[in-house]
C-alpha cells in the first residue's frame, strides 16, 4: 500500500519525439556546416575571415584581428555543437519515461545531466578531431591541437554553466523539499 510497492507504465511523450528529432536533424546539420567551412581552401577562409574582420571594424568600431576572430569562431562553433547535442540527448532520454517511486527525481535529475554532458563533450570532441584531421588533406590549411583545445573550451565551458545551473536548482530543490515527497506524491520531473 506504500509508494514502494507503486509503480507506473511507461508513458510516450510525442512532443518529445518531435524534439529529439529536430534537435539530432540540428545536430547533423550543424556538424555538416563546420566541415563545409573547413573545406574551404586556405585562401577562401583567409578572405572570409578579412571581410568580417572588416565589417565588424566598419560596424561597431572596435578593433578586430582576424587571429581572434579566427579563435572566436572556432569557440562559437562547438559551443553551439555542444548545445545542440545535449539538448537532443535530453530530449532523447524524454521521449520514454517510465517513473520507479524508489528513485529520488533530484538523484535521477543529476545523474541524467551528468549523461548529457559527459555525451555532449563526446560528440565535440570527437568532431573537432575528425574536423582537424580533416583539414590535413585541404589545401592551404593546416590541422592543430590548439584548434581542438579552442573547439573543446567552448563546449566545456556551457557544460560547466550548465552543470552549475542544474546544482542549484537541484540544491534549492532539495532544500524545499529533502525527502523529494511533495503533498502528492514523489515530485514530478524537474
Amino acid at each position: 500500500m506504500g509508494l514502494e510497492n507503486k509503480k507506473s507504465k511507461a508513458v510516450f511523450h510525442p512532443l518529445y519525439f518531435i524534439l529529439a528529432l529536430v534537435m539530432w536533424i540540428l545536430v547533423v546539420a550543424w556538424i555538416m556546416v563546420i566541415f563545409s567551412l573547413s573545406s574551404e581552401t586556405g585562401d577562401v577562409s583567409a578572405m572570409r575571415s578579412q571581410e568580417l574582420v572588416d565589417k565588424i571594424g566598419k560596424y561597431i568600431k572596435i578593433f578586430a584581428d582576424e587571429a581572434l576572430l579566427r579563435n572566436a569562431a572556432h569557440i562559437f562553433e562547438y559551443l553551439i555543437l555542444a548545445l545542440l547535442s545535449f539538448i537532443a540527448m535530453f530530449a532523447t532520454k524524454h521521449i520514454q519515461s517510465d517513473v520507479d517511486w524508489n528513485d529520488s527525481k533530484l538523484i535521477q535529475m543529476k545523474s541524467d545531466n551528468e549523461v548529457y554532458i559527459a555525451f555532449a563533450l563526446w560528440v565535440t570532441c570527437l568532431s573537432a578531431v575528425a574536423d582537424e584531421y580533416h583539414q590535413i588533406f585541404v589545401p592551404g590549411r593546416s590541422s592543430s591541437f590548439f584548434d581542438v583545445f579552442l573547439d573543446l573550451a567552448g563546449a566545456v565551458v556551457l557544460m560547466v554553466i550548465i552543470r552549475v545551473v542544474v546544482s542549484i536548482r537541484v540544491y534549492l530543490k532539495n532544500k524545499q523539499d529533502p525527502m523529494g515527497i511533495g503533498p502528492s506524491g514523489p515530485m514530478e520531473e524537474i
